[in-house]
């Protein structure tokens, strides 16, 4: 079993979506995702967190399920084990944008030092 995700961690996420999905942008955010699977070596880094609407793994639940389908990972909401999630531009709310450690998330033709 993993260790929680750290609370300043969660805070910065939920601070960052304004409690609204960093997906869609249409409904309130309920899932902190993990873009690199914990189960594929994924940490819970800010840069590696994406607040999404839905629950569960199935892909009519919301953003967070289609994070789980083949779809999010075209979307950066999924990352391969071997990808640096900071590496791997997401579409929030329509545009698509680096999520950093820090909380920030520059537009992805920005150029990012990791």
């Amino acid at each position: 079993m993993s260790k929680p995700i750290p609370p300043k961690n969660r805070a910065k996420v939920a601070e960052r979506s304004g409690g609204i999905c960093e997906g869609c942008g249409n409904r309130p955010a309920t899932e902190v995702h993990h873009r690199q699977y914990l189960s594929r070596g994924g940490k819970h880094d800010v840069g590696n967190l994406i607040h999404l609407c839905g629950m569960g793994n199935v892909a009519s639940a919301g953003c967070h399920g289609i994070a789980h389908s083949s779809e999010g990972h075209e979307l950066g909401w999924s990352v391969n084990s071997w990808d640096n999630p900071l590496h791997i531009p997401a579409l929030r709310r329509g545009s698509l944008v680096w999520l950093t450690n820090d909380g920030s998330t520059p537009a992805a033709d920005t150029e990012v030092p990791f």
